[in-house]
């Protein structure tokens, strides 16, 4: 099997929203392992030592058992120009750390900050996160995302996002 990735913000000392990243965790053990007893990311953060000030982003490798867990410095990534890739043939159910389909159309795309992929016409994601867009009052987020990410999820619950099916020449 291949490692799993799991990604984190770490503000001023604690874990930002863990709830749905073990629902995560949770989802892959039963899909890939036919496992319901994924490990404990509370019990793991509780026996870190995390940065008690200041924002960072924890990046956690694993597989049926915890591989590795690094702290990185937080970097907000500018995105002043993107382009438009089909990704039609690419499957991402799961958050893999092969992340080389992302870098592959990132470095072929010198001259963009960022790559948005489509499928079918339909806008899914970017290469580090799930998008939202506004029109007028409201907040809308591809229906069909490459993969449903925490923070998708979470906006999803609390209502303050919705799917969208426009195509991307529509936005």
């Amino acid at each position: 099997m291949f490692d799993l990735l799991e990604t984190f913000q770490i503000k001023n000392g604690a874990i930002q929203h863990l709830h749905y990243h073990q629902k995560r965790v949770n989802e892959a053990f039963l899909d890939l392992y036919q496992l319901d007893n994924a490990f404990s990311l509370k019990d793991f953060f509780e026996q870190q030592e995390l940065p008690s000030e200041g924002i960072f982003r924890g990046r956690l490798l694993y597989e049926e058992e915890i591989k590795s867990f690094e702290i990185l410095p937080y970097t907000e990534k500018i995105i002043k120009k993107f382009t438009l890739i089909d990704a039609e043939e690419y499957e991402y159910p799961y958050k893999w750390a092969d992340r080389s389909f992302f870098a592959f159309h990132l470095q072929n795309n010198p001259e963009v900050d960022e790559v948005i992929f489509h499928k079918n016409g339909l806008i899914t994601d970017c290469t580090i996160a799930n998008l939202v867009f506004w029109k007028g009052e409201k907040a809308y987020t591809p229906k069909q995302p490459l993969l449903n990410g925490t923070t998708r999820t979470r906006l999803l619950t609390e209502n303050k996002i919705q799917e969208m099916t426009e195509k991307w020449e529509q936005l």
